[in-house]
C-alpha cells in the first residue's frame, strides 16, 4: 500500500525505518505514554526500535498487525496508523493513529486515515472497522467522525494511562 498525499507518502512500515521511527516516538514521546504505550515503551533506543520494527514486520507477515506510516519530502517520519486487533472471522480490525504534534489540526491525518479505511476495506477485505479514543481526546474524535465513523458506545473505565487512572473511550465504528 502506498498513497502520496501533497509533500507526503502513506506507506506500509518497511526493515529501513527503524532511525526514522525512533526520531518520531521521541519527538511526541510526552503524548504517547499515556495513549500509545506499548508502542513508547518499547521503543527507547536504535536497538529497540529496529527490535520492535522486525517484530511488527512478522505480525504483518502472519496477517496479524500492520503498521502504515507517513513520511515527509524529507523522508522524515511524521505519522503512524496500526491495523491491529485483527479477527479474521468477522472480518473486522481496530485502527489506531497519531501524527507528529508539529502537524496536528492540518487535515493530514484525516486523509492518511480515511487511505487506510480504503486499504482496510478494499486490500484487506475487512468488513469492519473501528477506532477505541478516550472521551477527551476530541482531535482524534473528530477524525473518526470526518472519516464516516459512527459512536457505537461509551467503555466506562475501560483503559489505564500512565498516571493510574482509568479513563472512558468512546467505540466509533463503521461498515464496509
Amino acid at each position: 500500500m502506498k498513497q502520496h498525499f501533497k509533500d507526503f507518502k502513506f506507506r506500509l512500515l518497511t526493515t529501513n525505518d527503524g532511525a526514522k521511527l525512533l526520531e518520531l516516538i521521541n519527538r511526541n514521546r510526552q503524548r504517547l505514554v499515556d495513549y500509545f504505550p506499548v508502542t513508547s515503551s518499547a521503543i527507547t533506543n536504535l536497538d529497540s526500535s529496529f527490535k520492535y520494527v522486525d517484530q511488527y514486520l512478522g505480525m504483518e507477515a502472519r496477517k496479524e498487525q500492520f503498521i502504515l506510516v507517513l513520511e515527509d519530502k524529507d523522508n522524515l517520519l511524521q505519522g503512524m496508523i496500526l491495523i491491529k486487533n485483527i479477527d479474521w472471522r468477522v472480518p473486522k480490525a481496530e485502527l489506531a493513529y497519531f501524527i507528529d504534534k508539529s502537524l496536528q489540526g492540518k487535515g493530514i491525518m484525516t486523509r492518511a486515515l480515511e487511505a487506510t479505511v480504503r486499504y482496510g476495506f478494499e486490500e484487506l477485505g475487512m468488513n469492519r472497522l473501528f477506532i477505541i479514543t478516550s472521551v477527551d481526546n476530541h482531535s482524534s474524535r473528530k477524525i473518526a467522525e470526518k472519516n464516516g465513523f459512527e459512536a457505537e458506545g461509551l467503555l466506562r473505565k475501560n483503559f489505564r494511562i500512565s498516571s493510574g487512572e482509568l479513563i472512558d473511550n468512546v467505540y466509533y465504528g463503521k461498515l464496509k
